[in-house]
């Protein structure tokens, strides 16, 4: 049988439990990984020009709760983030696009066979590079659509040209 609490507290005040040390205050301790998307977090709204307590009023969050959540008291969730990224007025891949600037080069085979399984190709490199790849992308995207445009305008051309040149010949009446 376990004894009540009362009787502990009446045994302790009798003096008969012995006390207990009292407990000691210890810092939650906060996964490098996760501290680096909380700091970066802060550095993202000090950047801005806001305070924590700014983003806490636009988020209708209490006083206090961001900074009790960027030192670990409470656990980030990924609606923080978006909370976040929207009381910046930015979309939640671009405020994650700061945090994580450069993806892994070469991709882990996880991040290949993922994006093989919806047909696409893992995105590498910094987010200019990427940029840069996408911009090449659609350049020659593009000059594919130009060239083959361009292909059925000259083809078209070249028909009329060919049955103006026929008819021209039948009405001048030479045979082919």
């Amino acid at each position: 049988m376990i004894p009540s609490a009362s009787w502990c507290f009446r045994m302790l005040a009798l003096g008969i439990c012995a006390k207990l040390p009292p407990m000691a205050k210890t810092k939650p301790t906060i996964r490098p990984d996760v501290k680096h998307v909380l700091d970066t977090l802060k550095s993202a709204i000090r950047l801005l020009g806001f305070s924590v307590r700014d983003i806490e009023k636009k988020l209708g969050y209490s006083f206090g709760y961001l900074s009790r959540v960027f030192a670990g008291t409470i656990e980030l969730k990924v609606e923080h983030v978006m909370d976040i990224a929207d009381a910046l007025d930015m979309m939640p891949e671009e405020l994650l696009a700061f945090v994580y600037p450069a993806l892994r080069d070469p991709p882990s085979k996880s991040a290949v066979e993922l994006w093989r399984r919806v047909g696409g190709t893992a995105p590498t490199g910094t987010i200019m590079y990427r940029n840069e790849a996408q911009a090449q992308l659609m350049e020659d995207e593009m000059t594919t659509a130009f060239r083959r445009s361009l292909g059925r305008v000259f083809g078209a051309l070249a028909r009329d040209l060919a049955a103006a040149a026929e008819a021209e010949d039948e009405a001048d009446g030479e045979p082919e």
